[in-house]
């Protein structure tokens, strides 16, 4: 085996793969050298461990940004972060592993939290058993999560094999360049009692304020009536820029999330796509719904998110509706109610850094059984778009 030691770096050859026991000696020798530094202020190092965080990503990813979002999330959440790069294109297989100290300050004590990273570049034929340098590296007796800062490859060994070992899985519908097979296939993943798969998406935060705001014309007595006739639901989106004349996985997962909770299931009929919109069929235990999905185009912008939602009671001339304002930072809810009119929340709508949606999804263990139905659901809309006749 070939070992160069380098400042916070063991880089190891391909030929006998990642050395666990030197990257081991290498934490330790820079954690003794942390203790041991002068420090006139009394400072002093603890080395903290409340997780073990795995985060897959590319060569194409920007590191600098990942770095700075780890350092980030490690003020929440410090542990041990072990970053997996990969490059399967590469013609010369290869194995490198980089260690270093995440720490931050606890506020007037001068003394530091840290806790730890090792980088492991994985490229050609060797990608596919990187999972096997990840494994032995884990610290014990804590929860592991993976972030897969990818499209979910469903079939892939690698991507099989880390989450397997995860004790919750990270992802980020949004990024889905294929949103109906993706959500079909993320579907049928949870539903996998081999797997038995805890799933966190960070797309499913950005919901949370929609999701909220909605309810919360239910929390009205007066509404509620009206809310029980429901006969239309429209939702403006604005679609992908990889797939533009795909329904976006988060108009999908907003549908899936309000046909779960209402019981409403789609009927045999196929769903009607004009190129701008698309009108489902829905049906209820006492009535018949539409639910209309439409593509967004009026702003110059394809970020994937909502723009509106509105859920109608034709016959009594009622809406109540959730839309984006004064240049998406605000989300203002309004209830229509024959000739009379209710702007009711204004609130800001400030967009949250993946690091604070990723820093909360790693407070949980706990199966989020809302937001599987939801995908449930949503799966059920892509299979009755799949059905369309030609």
């Amino acid at each position: 085996m070939s070992l160069e030691t380098q400042a916070n770096s063991v880089i190891i050859s391909a030929a006998k793969g990642v050395d666990i026991g030197a990257i081991e000696k290498q934490l330790a020798s820079m954690w003794s050298s942390a203790g041991d530094a002068p420090d006139d202020k009394r400072s002093g190092v603890t080395r903290a461990c409340a997780l073990n965080l795995i985060v897959y990503t590319t060569p194409d990813d920007n590191r600098e940004q990942l770095e700075e979002l780890l350092s980030a999330v490690n003020e929440q959440h410090p542990g041990r972060t072990l970053i997996l790069v990969t490059d399967s294109e590469a013609a010369a297989p290869s194995l490198e592993a980089y260690v270093s100290m995440r720490c931050r300050l606890m506020g007037g004590t001068g003394k530091q939290i840290c806790g730890e990273q090792v980088t492991i570049e994985a490229r050609g034929s060797l990608v596919e058993t990187a999972a096997t340098a990840v494994a032995p590296l884990l610290v014990p007796d804590v929860p592991v999560f993976v972030w897969w800062k990818d499209i979910p490859h469903y079939e892939d060994r690698l991507f099989d094999r880390l989450s397997r070992m995860s004790d919750r899985l990270v992802i980020d519908s949004a990024a889905f360049d294929h949103p109906g097979a993706d959500l079909t296939r993320l579907r049928q993943m949870i539903g996998s009692q081999k797997r038995g798969l805890r799933i966190s998406d960070l797309n499913w935060g950005r919901l949370t304020s929609w999701r909220s705001l909605l309810a919360s014309f239910w929390d009205v007595a007066a509404y509620r009536p009206m809310l029980a006739s429901l006969d239309q639901v429209t939702i403006e989106y604005r679609p992908s820029p990889e797939a533009p004349n795909e329904v976006g996985s988060t108009a999908l997962l907003l549908a899936g999330w309000l046909s779960a909770r209402l019981g409403w299931q789609v009927t045999a009929k196929a769903p009607h796509d004009d190129g701008t919109r698309v009108e489902f069929d829905l049906k209820s235990t006492d009535r018949s719904l539409k639910l209309v999905l439409v593509r967004d185009h009026t702003a110059d912008r394809h970020d994937r998110m909502i723009s509106a939602i509105t859920v109608s009671a034709t016959a009594q001339s009622a809406s109540f509706s959730v839309a984006l304002r004064a240049n998406g930072t605000r989300l203002e809810t309004e209830a229509k109610v024959g000739s009379e009119q209710s702007l009711g929340r204004l609130l800001a709508y400030e967009r949250r850094s993946d690091a604070d949606r990723l820093s909360r999804e790693l407070s949980f263990l706990s199966r989020d059984t809302i937001y599987e139905e939801a995908v449930e659901y949503a799966a059920q809309l892509v299979a009755a778009l799949g059905n369309q006749q030609p």
